[in-house]
């Protein structure tokens, strides 16, 4: 039993020195970092809670999104790298899943928000992944970037929310290509 505090010790002051060393000046946290997914109004501003029935918008393209947005709080402006994925909660179906560089700025109000929300692309679905009326999980994870590349963990968060067809003339159109 002693043998096993040990090593429980031993491996927490290893992952301790590890973090200590990862990241650098910029990249470092003020504090604990608390982080929000959100969505924006349907004339693209505000942050609103995502949750509940999402409206599946159109896109240029043909196909359908949900429109998400993210704040942070407890940080200083930095660039991060913000990884989003989206998944069925049923039985864990990846619907999408996208990454890339963010420039954090200063926080108004104790938060930096997003400027502009973002489309989390929904459907047409690969063969057999319905969305539509299907609870879904959003994740985000933010790290520090490292030369384009994830760094060093800052924070992360999960929404649960449901995409649902519009129900004026794109209805029949999204049914059609967002059952799977």
């Amino acid at each position: 039993m002693k043998v096993l505090f040990a090593l429980a010790a031993l491996l927490a002051l290893a992952a301790a020195l590890s973090l200590a060393g990862c990241g650098g000046g910029a990249a470092q946290m003020q504090g604990a970092v608390r982080v929000e997914l959100g969505t924006a109004a349907s004339d693209g501003t505000g942050f609103l809670p995502l949750t509940g029935d999402q409206t599946l918008v159109p896109g240029a393209q043909g196909g359908f999104h949900v429109w998400v947005k993210w704040k942070v709080q407890g940080m200083s402006p930095q660039k991060v790298h913000a990884q989003r994925s989206v998944r069925r909660t049923s039985d864990d179906a990846l619907i999408l899943m996208t990454e890339g560089a963010v420039e954090v700025g200063n926080p108004s109000d104790g938060w930096w928000e997003l400027p502009s929300a973002l489309p989390s692309f929904m459907c047409p679905t690969p063969i057999g992944v319905r969305v539509q009326d299907q609870e879904v999980k959003f994740d985000l994870v933010i790290t520090a970037d490292d030369n384009g590349e994830p760094g060093a963990p800052l924070g992360e968060t999960t929404a649960t929310a449901t995409p649902r067809c519009p129900t004026d003339s794109e209805m029949s159109f999204c049914t059609q290509i967002c059952d799977g």
